[in-house]
């Protein structure tokens, strides 16, 4: 079988759009091709894999990131999506292909760092991805939701429209993006497609609504959620927290202590959220609320030199290791890390490695989500010098994990 991995054209579009949707067994609405072409994609970063010509069998394309990397950075971070391969062409190479064919478009633009979301998350490890960070499911019955310790709140929180949200939102956003490591930037029309609320998408619950807390005018927090009763014939509901976004202490506590104390709620669920926030240590009864964890953000390091000379680190120090990587050749070899001031040069050398990992590894630990030794103790990385993984890890290791709210 012949198959032909190209961008696709204007034209080709509509089809390409159905057969993503159709990888993931969903029929796709006429309107939400629309809506995807104005306010989401790249058109020249959309492709498809064509076999015996013209016959769509496979898609994948890259959304254009900024990532923000420990010490405030941002870099620009392909955000790989739309992976389907066609059931009729299962088990041929054609996933293995589209995602060689995005890799290389992301180099080719010198985009240090390549990201996804995994819908299977068995796949992508082989093609150099590592998870980065943790996504937590909350869920908690309100009745159990006392706080036993939270900040003093000098604001309020209010309602807002759906049009005033899509204002006020970007400017905590943006806020917090300057230093929580793992954000990512999102465009007015990104607001606009990810908050996107007609009936037909609510899944049998209510219109978004939207809080914000504000300090003296300043909002510092935000959370959109849905609503849905759990008896038709009585007023108990259930809360889904859609996003929930806070840039201060006292806007967390304010926000959290919002959505678990509105009337004839019985319980709240909430999905990615980080496994360091602070509500488990608010509450009376933390074991009241039950956290799932699972993979979140995954990462793939396709410059190692320039990804990891572009964050800080904790501590001074220098580490010699070597990346095992089949899929981009490019980007393995012997690196030494040096850090001086919590600034780091890297480079190629020809010395011995004290470290190897490979690079699904390095796309672990490279916003200091996972320790190195971890994954060493899971077999995953192989210490030449006694220490060196200790000190990789105080080298790698940040105070706050990585969080990335932003799924695509």
């Amino acid at each position: 079988m012949n198959v032909n991995y190209r961008p696709i054209t204007e034209d080709e579009f509509s089809n390409w759009r159905i057969a993503v949707r159709r990888g993931f067994n969903e029929q796709v609405h006429p309107d939400d091709i629309t809506r995807l072409r104005n306010d989401r994609i790249e058109i020249d970063r959309l492709f498809g894999a064509f076999a015996d010509g013209n016959n769509l069998v496979g898609t994948g394309g890259t959304d254009s990131y900024q990532l923000t990397v420990p010490g405030g950075a941002q870099i620009p971070a392909a955000g790989i999506a739309y992976i389907g391969t066609a059931a009729t062409h299962l088990r041929r190479g054609i996933l293995t292909g589209m995602m060689r064919t995005l890799l290389d478009q992301a180099i080719e633009r010198k985009e240090p760092v390549a990201t996804l979301w995994a819908s299977q998350s068995g796949i992508y490890s082989r093609f150099g991805f590592g998870q980065a960070t943790v996504a937590e499911g909350w869920s908690i019955k309100t009745a159990n939701a006392t706080f036993a310790h939270a900040p003093k709140v000098p604001g309020k929180t209010r309602f807002v429209s759906h049009d005033d949200a899509l204002e006020i939102m970007p400017r905590v956003w943006e806020t917090l993006r300057k230093n929580r490591t793992g954000f990512l930037d999102r465009s007015p029309s990104r607001w606009r497609y990810f908050f996107f609320d007609e009936e037909r998408l609510r899944g049998g619950r209510s219109g978004m609504f939207h809080v914000v807390y504000e300090d003296n005018g300043i909002p510092e927090g935000y959370a959109a959620y849905r609503m849905k009763r759990l008896r038709e014939e009585e007023f108990e509901v259930e809360m889904k927290v859609v996003e929930a976004v806070t840039s201060t202490p006292e806007s967390h506590a304010a926000i959290w202590h919002f959505l678990l104390n509105v009337d004839l709620v019985q319980s709240v669920s909430a999905g990615n959220r980080p496994s360091s926030d602070a509500l488990w240590w608010m509450l009376a009864d933390p074991r009241q609320l039950k956290r799932t964890p699972s993979d979140g953000l995954w990462a793939r390091v396709l410059d190692v030199e320039t990804a990891l000379a572009a964050r800080t680190y904790e501590s001074d120090g220098h580490i010699t290791f070597e990346v095992i990587d089949n899929v981009v050749p490019a980007a393995a070899g012997i690196f030494r890390l040096t850090v001086s001031g919590g600034k780091a040069t890297c480079e190629r050398t020809s010395a011995q490695p004290e470290v190897t990992l490979g690079a699904s590894e390095l796309g672990s630990v490279y916003l200091g989500g996972t320790r190195l030794s971890h994954l060493a103790r899971a077999g995953r990385a192989e210490e030449h010098v006694p220490g060196a993984i200790a000190r990789f890890d105080w080298l790698f290791s940040t105070a706050i994990p990585p969080w990335c709210p932003h799924e695509f």
